[in-house]
C-alpha cells in the first residue's frame, strides 16, 4: 500500500504568538521559520500582514526555502468588494505562497460578532477565496468555530465549508476554536464533512481546552482529513493548540500511523525534534516541560528501582518508543525509591564505573538516601549528584573555600522618591591561598546579589566562569511548620549552551541558594578540567 500524505501546518508564529507571556521579535520569527523549514514542516504560517509593523516587515521576503509560507487574514468586509478591501490587499502584497482566510462557521457568531446576514458571510468567503486564487495563491479557509457551529446549525456550518471548496480553496480547515469538542464528536462530524468536501482537501485546527487537541487531531486524520495544524510545544492562547511536536512523534513512531501515513519529516529530522522543542523554549526564555511526550527531560526517566532494573534489561518494558528516535535520552533517576540498579546505570551515564560489589557503591547509596531524607532531590539535580559521587571518590579538587558571606536587604526611598528594595551581598573566598572579598548589588533580589558577588572574582578560575549564568530558580518548602526546610534548585548555563541543575537544602533560603550556587560553579570548573 502507498502511504497517504499528511501535510503539517505550523501556526506557532501566529496562533502560538497569542500565548500569555510570548512575544516574538522579527529576528525570533525568522529564526523559528528557518527551524520549522529545516524540520520538514509543509506550511509555516507567519502572521497577519498589515495588522502591525512587525508582521508587515516579516512578509517583506519569504523566510523559508522548502516550506510554503502562509499569510493569515480575514475574509472581505461586508458592503465592499474584495478588490477594495485593504485587508485582502495586504495579504496579496505579502511575499507568501499561501493565503489563509478565517471566517465564522457558527451562525451565532455571524449574527453577534460580525452583525451581518448569514448569506453575506458566505459571499465574503466565496469572493475572498476567488480573489486570492485569481492572484495565483494557494488558498485555505479556516472555518472558525466549525464544530460548535455544526452542533448548533449543521446545514450552515457545512455551507461555509462548501462555499470555500466550490470557490477553489485548496484546503478547508475545520477549527475547534473553543477546544471543547471530544474525539468521538470530531470523528463523527469530520466523517459527515467528507461527504461534501474530499478528505484530501480538509484540515483540522484543534485547541486544547479539554486536553484533547492531539487526540482530536489524530481522530480527524482517521476520519479523513489530510492536513493537521498545530504549534511547537502546544503554544497558543488559553490552554494552547494541538502540540505539533507530539503529533510528529505519534505519526512517525506509532505502528498505527507510520505504515499508513507519510509526513514531510524524515528520520533524520525526527532525531532533531527534541532539540527544536527546547530551542524554541530557550528563545522564549521558557523552562521546557520536563513531562512533554517524546521530548521532555522526564519522558524516558525511570525512578522506581524495580522499573529501572527492568529498563536496563530491556528498555521496551517501560518505554513505548526508543528515546533516541526523537533525539532524547534515557535516564535512570537516583532517589530514595531506587536501588543499586538505578545507581549503577546513573553512574555509567556520568562516566563513573563501579561494580555492584564495590564498597564505594554502598557508601554512595547510603549518602544519597541520607541526603534525600534531609530534603535533597538528586533526580532533578544531575550536577549535584555528580559532585556528590566524585567527592566520595576523592575526585573533586578544593578549587576555593568560602570563608563567609553576608546578604543585606534594605527597603528605602531612591533619589526619585520611589520606595524600592535594595539587595547587596559580600562574599569572602580563599582561592589558592589568596583571600578575595567581593561585593555586588542584586537588582532582582538577594539571591541575584549573592550570585553576582560569588562570580565576580574567582581569581585564577575567573576566565573559566565568564560565560556562566543562572537561568532558572525554584524553591520548595520540604517540611512545614516552624522547623521548615527549604529546597532550592538552580539551573545554570554556560557559553556553550550546556545546562545543569544543582540543589541546596537549609532552614534558611539564602543558605540553600548559596549551596546550589557553589555547586554550580564547582561543576563548571570540574567539567572545564580546572586543576588546583
Amino acid at each position: 500500500m502507498t502511504a497517504v500524505r499528511i501535510h503539517l501546518f505550523d501556526t506557532t508564529l501566529r496562533d502560538g504568538a497569542q500565548t500569555t507571556g510570548v512575544d516574538f521579535s522579527l529576528d525570533d520569527k525568522r529564526a523559528v521559520a528557518a527551524m520549522l523549514d529545516k524540520l520538514g514542516i509543509d506550511y509555516v504560517e507567519g502572521g497577519y500582514p498589515g495588522a502591525n509593523p512587525l508582521d508587515t516587515a516579516f512578509f517583506a521576503q519569504k523566510p523559508t526555502t522548502k516550506a510554503k509560507f502562509a499569510a493569515f487574514g480575514m475574509t472581505k468586509r461586508a458592503g465592499r468588494s474584495a478588490a477594495n478591501d485593504p485587508g485582502i490587499a495586504a495579504l496579496l502584497e505579502a511575499k507568501a505562497d499561501a493565503i489563509v482566510f478565517v471566517a465564522k462557521a457558527w451562525d451565532y457568531h455571524v449574527h453577534v460578532a460580525l452583525e451581518i446576514s448569514l448569506e453575506e458571510n458566505l459571499v465574503g468567503i466565496r469572493e475572498s477565496v476567488q480573489a486570492a486564487k485569481a492572484a495565483g495563491r494557494e488558498v485555505m479557509l479556516d472555518c472558525e468555530h466549525f464544530f460548535d457551529g455544526y452542533k448548533a446549525n449543521p446545514d450552515y456550518a457545512m455551507s461555509c465549508a462548501r462555499a470555500a471548496f466550490e470557490a477553489g480553496a485548496r484546503w478547508v480547515v475545520l477549527c475547534d476554536t473553543n477546544g471543547g469538542t471530544l474525539p468521538d464528536e470530531i470523528s463523527a462530524i469530520v466523517a459527515e464533512v467528507t461527504k461534501l468536501v474530499p478528505g484530501e482537501n480538509l484540515g483540522i485546527h484543534a485547541h486544547d481546552d479539554c486536553g484533547c487537541a492531539v487526540a482530536n487531531s489524530l481522530a480527524a486524520i482517521e476520519a479523513g482529513v489530510r492536513q493537521i495544524q498545530g504549534t511547537l510545544n502546544g503554544l497558543g492562547e488559553r490552554c494552547g493548540n494541538a502540540n505539533l511536536v507530539t503529533l510528529i512523534g505519534a505519526l512517525k513512531l506509532k505502528d498505527r500511523y507510520r505504515g499508513r501515513f507519510e509526513i514531510g519529516v524524515d528520520d533524520a529530522q525526527l532525531g532533531e525534534l527534541t532539540h527544536a522543542s527546547r530551542q524554541l523554549d530557550e528563545m522564549l526564555n521558557r523552562v521546557p516541560n520536563r513531562h512533554a511526550p517524546f521530548v521532555g527531560a522526564s519522558a524516558f526517566a525511570t525512578k522506581a528501582g524495580i522499573h529501572a532494573s527492568a529498563v536496563l534489561k530491556d528498555p521496551r518494558t517501560y518505554e513505548h518508543v526508543p528515546p533516541e528516535a526523537t533525539g532524547n535520552t534515557r535516564k535512570v533517576l537516583i532517589s530514595d525509591q531506587g536501588g543499586k540498579s538505578n545507581l549503577v546505570a546513573e553512574l555509567e551515564r556520568i562516566g563513573v564505573t563501579l561494580g555492584r560489589d564495590d564498597p564505594r557503591l554502598g557508601r554512595v547509596l547510603e549518602e544519597i538516601k541520607e541526603k534525600e531524607a534531609q530534603g535533597y532531590a538528586f533526580e532533578g539535580a544531575d550536577a549535584s549528584f555528580m559532585l556528590l559521587v566524585k567527592r566520595i571518590m576523592g575526585e573533586v579538587p578544593d578549587y576555593f573555600t568560602v570563608e563567609r558571606f553576608a546578604v543585606n536587604v534594605e527597603r528605602r526611598h531612591n533619589a526619585l522618591g520611589d520606595l524600592v528594595t535594595f539587595s547587596e551581598a559580600i562574599v569572602k573566598l580563599t582561592v589558592g591561598g589568596e583571600v578575595l572579598i567581593t561585593a555586588a548589588e542584586g537588582p532582582s533580589g538577594p539571591v541575584n546579589a549573592l550570585d553576582q558577588a560569588l562570580r565576580k572574582d574567582l581569581g585564577r578560575y575567573q576566565a573559566l566562569i565568564e560565560g556562566l549564568r543562572l537561568v532558572d530558580y525554584k524553591v520548595r518548602i520540604f517540611q512545614g511548620g516552624s522547623d521548615a526546610v527549604t529546597r532550592v534548585l538552580i539551573e545554570s548555563m554556560d557559553e556553550t549552551g550546556e545546562r545543569w541543575t544543582t540543589v541546596g537544602v537549609s532552614a534558611n533560603i539564602i543558605d540553600a541558594s548559596f549551596q546550589a550556587l557553589v555547586d554550580s560553579i564547582t561543576y563548571k570548573l570540574l567539567r572545564a578540567g580546572a586543576t588546583v
